[in-house]
């Protein structure tokens, strides 16, 4: 379940399997459900105690940008903030639920602590899934613009970023601001007149056909999170098109922490798609968290038993 880099999920995976396997056991009835060198810390802060905190011009000086007020702005001015450091640490969690008309529900969880690096731009995930089978750790890696993923008792994968279902492994919240820039006038700003609060852009939708809603920009994160699991359920039977398939509601936000430069304090979103199947509809509920928890130091590493050589950011 969570992204493109929110991509195939970890928990989507988990309840995937689960109910295509239910499906299959019932004949589709619908019963079964980075290693540049950096600033260090202290000449950060000292340089912001020079120029004010994250860019912010000290008392007295002229302000080297204007304070945002679109969210076009704010969303610029955070995907600089993100880059303005070596690195950053994720908490990451989600939840996903498949639903049958008739069946118990399928549900999964998903924790991990993510590091994302800048420079070059490299990503690690390490956390775990949790399903009817129990927890099972998963580890995700992009170095170099390749993916590598391990889940607990299976061998490595690996793939090229430009592999959707590669590029769904990872959570990356550095990069889904690259894609919020593409969408950006799609949301709702509050708070922007704040200078060292919260802003939050916020977009909300619903009632949209998959068909409609693969067309539109605002609505990359609940589409892709929905297409490998719709593909799965179609290869046992269900034969929904996209033209029946909805999306009942979907709600993103993102909070920027005005006191410093706008950066990306949290991101998540939560969408629930109705899949019509014999009379009967299997719901997807999903919600997805991505918390920054501060500054990250260190480099990323690709273990060498995830392709036979060791590799860095």
């Amino acid at each position: 379940m969570f992204r493109t880099v929110p991509g195939r999920r970890a928990a989507a995976r988990a309840t995937t399997v689960l109910i295509v396997a239910a499906l299959a056991a019932t004949g589709c009835s619908g019963h079964g459900t980075s290693g540049k060198k950096h600033r260090s810390t202290s000449s950060r802060e000292t340089e912001r105690e020079r120029t004010g905190d994250a860019g912010t011009p000290a008392a007295g000086r002229p302000e080297a940008a204007p304070r945002p007020r679109t969210a076009a702005q704010f969303v610029e001015r955070a995907r600089q903030a993100m880059r303005a450091e070596h690195g950053w640490t994720f908490a990451l969690r989600g939840t996903q639920s498949l639903v049958t008309a008739g069946g118990a529900p399928d549900s999964a969880t998903f924790a991990a602590t993510a590091h994302r690096t800048t420079g070059p731009d490299a990503f690690r995930s390490t956390g775990t899934v949790t399903g009817k089978s129990g927890p099972k750790s998963e580890r995700v890696f992009l170095v170099d613009g390749t993916v590598h993923e391990k889940t607990e008792g299976k061998s490595w994968k690996q793939g090229p970023l430009s592999d959707p279902e590669m590029a769904d492994q990872v959570e990356d919240p550095v990069a889904e601001l690259d894609v919020l820039a593409r969408y950006a006038k799609s949301a709702k700003v509050t708070g922007a007149g704040t200078r060292t609060g919260e802003v939050r852009l916020r977009v909300r939708a619903g009632g949209w056909r998959l068909a409609a809603a693969k067309k539109r920009p605002a609505l990359t994160s609940p589409v892709r999170e929905l297409q490998p699991l719709l593909d799965q359920l179609r290869k046992v039977g269900v034969t929904a098109t996209d033209g029946q398939v909805t999306l009942r509601d979907f709600e993103e936000t993102w909070v920027l922490d005005a006191g410093h430069g706008y950066r990306l304090a949290s991101h998540q979103y939560a969408f629930t798609f109705v899949i019509p199947y014999q009379g009967r509809n299997i719901t997807l509920t999903q919600e997805l968290r991505q918390e920054n928890r501060g500054v990250f130091e260190g480099r990323v590493t690709l273990p060498a038993e995830a392709a036979g050589t060791a590799g860095a950011a």
